[in-house]
């Protein structure tokens, strides 16, 4: 096998370092935080991803992957495999505990864009723009209410195990 060098291996080091410091600083001192993610992201606390989600015998056994499984035509088509699929998403999404990351993101968001001018401004404007209803699109009722705004931080993902 090959070997990386002592000398090579150390300037790797020295690079990984200067890049962190150089994505550290950047986030110190950015006014707005937008954050992407995906599966792996989730991963790291144990969720499967997408791929694997649906490696179930009794999927298997039905030759079903999860592209299938999250098809509409099973609720009526079989209820009983609709729910048993989204309830064991849905419960290993509840009872998996988040990693570390999303307690040093929630710092972050606590810390440098919750609170910050650029929030303030940022949660005003969008007051101005919306409705003071909680009406959703062509007025269906939101299931939720929404009493604030992120401010000056956002996500974008792809996850759904509501962890963000």
């Amino acid at each position: 096998g090959s070997s990386v060098s002592y000398k090579l291996s150390h300037e790797l080091f020295l690079y990984r370092n200067n890049r962190c410091r150089a994505a550290a600083d950047a986030i110190a001192s950015a006014d707005v935080l937008l954050l992407c993610t995906g599966a792996g992201f989730s991963a790291d606390s144990g969720l499967a991803v997408y791929s694997d989600v649906a490696n179930v015998e009794a999927y298997a056994a039905r030759g079903l992957e999860y592209r299938d499984l999250c098809q509409p035509q099973w609720l009526e088509k079989n209820p009983e495999l609709f729910w048993g699929f989204w309830g064991q998403c849905f419960n290993d999404y509840r009872e998996t505990a988040p990693h570390e990351g999303y307690e040093v993101i929630h710092r972050w968001v606590c810390h440098r864009f919750r609170n910050s001018e650029v929030a303030s401004a940022i949660r005003q404007k969008l007051a101005k723009a919306e409705p003071a209803t909680q009406q959703g699109y062509a007025g269906i009722s939101q299931p939720h209410k929404v009493d604030d705004r992120a401010g000056a931080f956002f996500v974008f993902t792809s996850n759904v195990d509501a962890h963000h």
